[in-house]
């Protein structure tokens, strides 16, 4: 999936959100490695691409509901995953809920008394 994203056709798709990392988080996604994965900014980014680049085509759109969400998880990400399970996980999470996700240019700051207040949470 990561390959995916660094791929000259996907790269020309994804031109202008590609850009948009590198100006909003100072990242050449072009130089991202796969141990770079590990920090979970890059990981987000990384599979919001993927996502991106495979809902181009109009009848494979990124989903709303749980359930169709589900169903493009296991066509794209996890052909063995069970849906049922990603729908129990997702109904888990949606209903939580989190005072705030702070994320800035070069990752979470640690002075913020928001991320510090509601680091357990978020991670």
């Amino acid at each position: 999936m990561f390959e995916t994203t660094q791929g000259i056709l996907p790269t020309l798709v994804l031109m202008n959100y590609i850009n948009d990392i590198q100006e909003n988080f100072d990242i050449e996604w072009s130089s991202v490695e796969w141990k770079d994965l590990r920090k979970p900014l890059y990981s987000a980014l990384g599979a919001r691409l993927y996502i991106l680049y495979k809902s181009r085509i109009g009848s494979d759109s990124i989903p709303w509901s749980i359930e169709e969400q589900a169903k493009f998880w296991q066509t794209h990400y996890r052909p063995d995953g069970d849906e049922l399970h990603f729908n129990t996980l997702a109904t888990k999470f949606e209903n939580r809920e989190y005072k705030c996700m702070v994320i800035e240019r070069g990752g979470p700051r640690t002075n913020s008394s928001c991320f510090m207040q509601n680091r357990r949470t978020v991670f």
